[in-house]
């Protein structure tokens, strides 16, 4: 495996005219950018123009302006996921009860409103401050980011069988029988400051990838003070192989494998200033990929 250096400069693309980004995906040539205070999906072309945002709760009321009560109203999209059938699912952070929807936007286009109410309770019995940022499909897996920002830094992987969530999915909620595994994962610090996952995403390879933000708070409802990011790769065990530091440092908040370039990889990422009036940069960063998929 070649080592990632350490430290990796974040390429801008573009300021997209949306703040709070918040999970990436790349489908049909198109970026889908979800953010955690809109009800929208956002699609832009790869350079960063806006082309259209489709709703993705259906019978959901328009958030407050205020930011106070935005923030308490939001369903806090954070993770969005292209399944094997080419259909996107978002994830709501279950960070409060009213945090618990997701959405999934079939090949067709149209919104199913999930209910993720049981899968999150079975999960609040294994994390006290539970807040769900990433997710990624991984061979025959969905795997989730728990973000351990709270006071327990409790940073985890939960693991899904994906067969299962696929059966589930059209009957509009999500449980726990899918449920396979959930593996704590030491991310450390940066600059003093405990890092906590923000998203998750697979290389062609196989291999699981991360983004972790050391963010200054010890409340997953409350920001803070951010001292900057890494990008990550996981072994087969879930563990952490490898971590560089991203420069300049942002809050990133979303990942997502883009191409290959010869012995390289190319990712995309978008990050999240936690400013109403600040629009999400959407970069890219060159990583060194490895020779071969993560040992099992």
């Amino acid at each position: 495996m070649r080592p990632m250096p350490g430290t990796l400069a974040l390429e801008l693309i573009a300021h997209l005219p949306l703040a709070a980004a918040s999970g990436l995906a790349l489908r049909a040539g198109r970026l889908e950018v979800v953010a955690d205070d809109s009800l929208a999906l956002h699609r832009y072309a790869p350079d960063g123009r806006f082309l259209d945002a489709l709703p993705l709760l259906g019978d959901a009321a328009p958030l407050p302006a205020d930011p106070k009560a935005r923030k308490k109203a939001k369903p806090d999209f954070e993770a969005a996921a292209v399944l094997p059938d080419g259909s996107l699912l978002v994830l709501g952070s279950g960070s409060r009860p009213n945090r618990c929807r997701g959405s999934w936007l079939r090949i067709d286009g149209q919104p199913l409103t999930l209910d993720l109410a049981p899968l999150y309770r079975e999960l609040s019995a294994e994390f006290r401050e539970l807040n769900v940022e990433g997710a990624a499909v991984c061979g025959a897996a969905l795997v989730l980011a728990q973000r351990g920002n709270g006071g327990d830094r409790d940073n985890a992987l939960i693991v899904l069988a994906l067969d299962a969530l696929l059966r589930e999915l059209p009957g509009g909620a999500l449980g726990a029988r899918g449920l396979r595994r959930i593996a704590r994962v030491d991310l450390g610090r940066l600059d003093g400051v405990p890092l906590s996952f923000t998203d998750l995403a697979a290389d062609p390879d196989g291999a699981l990838h991360f983004t972790a933000a050391a963010e200054d708070t010890t409340d997953p409802y409350e920001d803070g003070l951010c001292a900057g990011s890494v990008l990550g790769r996981l072994d087969g065990e879930l563990r952490v192989a490898r971590t560089a530091r991203l420069r300049p440092d942002l809050k990133v908040e979303g990942l997502h494998h883009w191409r290959r370039e010869g012995t390289a990889d190319r990712w995309l990422l978008v990050a999240d200033a936690d400013r109403a009036d600040r629009p999400s940069p959407l970069m890219s960063v060159r990583v060194p990929a490895d020779a071969g998929p993560p040992g099992r």
